[in-house]
């Protein structure tokens, strides 16, 4: 069964906010990582005892629920640019969203797919760990950076 998986070191780096208004589950912290790791393209597998992480859930939290379907797009998305995949290739496309997708699954991914967004909330933490000088101590604070680095992040990646 694939689950969400959220670092053990990105779980300490957000550990004084984590459970500030406005964030009320450790998926609040994955999506933050998640959205981040796709901003920036990159993705750091959790295989191994290099990067610990536990498991959170099965499924998407009920309010992200309304989201899923928006959060896998940008999934596939963010495979098709790492791959070089145009989305005017069908087959390739197809075969891609085939390898990720799953809609009898819990959480409509399948094991690789569970993989690979995970993998991007791992590497969404490091780029946010490495763009701020200290871990973040007041939510108030963090979002006001965060959505500079995401914009940052989306910025770099459409140069390159």
């Amino acid at each position: 069964m694939a689950y969400f998986r959220l670092r053990t070191d990105a779980q300490s780096w957000f550990s004084e906010i984590a459970d500030a208004p406005p964030f009320r589950t450790k998926f609040d912290v994955f999506y933050l990582c998640l959205l981040a790791g796709l901003a920036s393209g990159r993705a750091t597998e959790l295989a191994g005892a290099t990067h610990p992480a536990t498991d959170l859930v099965e499924k998407f939290v009920e309010d992200y629920r309304p989201a899923s379907r928006l959060i896998i797009g940008l999934l596939v998305t963010a495979e098709l640019r790492k791959s070089g995949i145009d989305v005017s290739e069908k087959a390739q496309v197809r075969a891609l969203f085939k390898r990720l997708v799953d809609s009898e699954s819990p959480n409509s991914l399948t094991e690789p797919g569970m993989r690979r967004l995970n993998a991007y909330a791992s590497g969404g933490y490091e780029y946010l760990a490495e763009q701020r000088d200290m871990k973040p101590y007041t939510a108030e604070e963090f979002i006001q950076s965060y959505t500079a680095l995401i914009g940052d992040a989306i910025a770099k990646a459409a140069l390159g």
